[in-house]
C-alpha cells in the first residue's frame, strides 16, 4: 500500500475571542499574515491491516471504572478495539459487551472477565496517548478524523499537560480539547480549554456546526498554539481563539509541553447517561495526526 501524500489544510483568520461557550455557524475568514507551516512530527497509521499503532508514538491505557466522568466502556489493548486498517487508518472501534440490564452478550474473548471487574461497563473500546513517548510545544496539532455514528458515543482528541506525569493534579496541568463530540448531536464538534481559572466541568470553549452529520465524511480538527494563545479550527477556519486574558496569568498553564490523547468513550457526563440500546458497534476513524510548526514555531519532545 501506498503511503499517503501530505497536503497542507488551507488556513483562514477568523479570530473569536469567547469566555463562556461561543455558537459560529459560518464563520468568514478575514485577511490573513502569510504563515509557513513545516512538518516535524506524524502518525499516518499506514501498516499493515490488524496491526497495532507504533509503539514509539502509543501506549495504551486499560480499565473501566467511569474515567472520572461515569463512562460505561472498558478500554483494552486488543486489535479489536484498535488497529490499522491497510488503508492508511488507524480505527477505534467500540464493541458492545453487555446491555442496559447488564447481561453478557459478547463472546469476544475475555468479556466474562472485564464484566467481572467493571460490571457497569457496556462496551470495550481504545484509549490511546503519547505520554512518555512525545510531546509538543506550541505549533499546529492536527488530525483528519471521520466520527461515529450512534446516540451515546463520544470521541476525543485532546492534549493534557506533560507536568501531570510529575504529580501536578487536573485542572492545574491543563487540558486542551480539540474535538470532543456526542452522537446524539451528530452535526455539532466542540472544543474547550480546562485550567485552573476555566469554569469547571464545561470550560471555555466553542461549538462548531456543520451541514451534514460529522460522520457522513472526513473533517479536519486542528489547534494553533502559541505563547499565550490558542486558536481552535476546524476544516481550516478558525472557530474559537482563547488567549491568556481570558484565564488570567495564573490561569494559563498552556505555555508547556502537551501529549496527545485519542480515545472512544461511551456515555458519560458529557455524551448522556442515554445510549442506545441497539448500538452494538461504532468506529471513530483517524487518516493521520500531524504537528508542524507555525513561521518556525513549535517543538517536539521525544522521549
Amino acid at each position: 500500500m501506498a503511503n499517503k501524500k501530505i497536503v497542507l489544510a488551507p488556513a483562514s483568520a477568523l479570530v473569536a475571542t469567547c469566555v463562556a461557550l461561543t455558537l459560529m455557524v459560518n464563520p468568514v475568514a478575514d485577511a490573513a499574515p502569510k504563515k509557513t507551516l513545516k512538518l516535524l512530527w506524524s502518525d499516518e497509521f499506514n501498516g499493515k491491516k490488524g496491526s497495532a499503532p507504533s509503539a514509539k508514538n502509543w501506549s495504551r491505557e486499560i480499565g473501566g471504572g467511569g474515567w472520572g466522568n461515569s463512562e460505561r466502556q472498558y478500554y483494552t489493548d486488543k486489535a479489536l478495539n484498535a488497529a490499522m486498517d491497510g488503508a492508511g487508518r488507524l480505527v477505534i472501534t467500540s464493541r458492545r459487551i453487555s446491555n442496559e440490564y447488564a447481561e453478557q452478550v459478547s463472546d469476544d474473548p475475555g468479556t466474562e472477565d472485564i464484566l467481572n471487574r467493571c460490571s457497569e461497563c457496556q462496551f470495550t473500546s481504545a484509549r490511546m496517548k503519547t505520554a512518555r513517548k512525545v510531546s509538543f510545544q506550541y505549533g499546529r496539532v492536527e488530525a483528519r478524523m471521520k466520527l461515529p455514528q450512534g446516540v451515546g458515543t463520544w470521541p476525543a482528541f485532546w492534549m493534557l499537560g506533560a507536568d501531570l506525569l510529575d504529580g501536578v493534579p487536573w485542572p492545574e496541568c491543563g487540558e486542551i480539547d480539540i474535538m470532543e463530540f456526542r452522537g446524539d448531536i451528530p452535526d455539532q464538534a466542540t472544543s474547550a480549554i480546562h485550567g485552573p481559572t476555566t469554569p469547571q466541568g464545561s470550560g471555555l470553549g466553542a461549538r462548531y456546526l456543520s451541514m451534514a452529520p460529522l460522520s457522513d465524511g472526513y473533517h479536519t480538527y486542528a489547534i494553533e498554539w502559541k505563547k499565550n494563545s490558542i486558536d481552535f479550527i476546524v476544516d481550516g477556519r478558525v472557530n474559537g481563539t482563547y488567549t491568556s486574558r481570558d484565564t488570567g496569568t495564573r490561569g494559563w498553564v498552556y505555555n508547556q509541553e502537551f501529549f496527545i490523547i485519542l480515545n472512544l468513550a461511551m456515555g458519560g457526563t458529557y455524551a448522556g447517561e442515554y445510549i442506545d440500546p441497539n448500538l452494538n458497534q461504532a468506529q471513530l476513524n483517524i487518516d493521520y495526526i500531524r504537528f508542524y510548526s507555525v513561521n518556525g514555531v513549535g517543538k517536539v519532545i521525544k522521549r
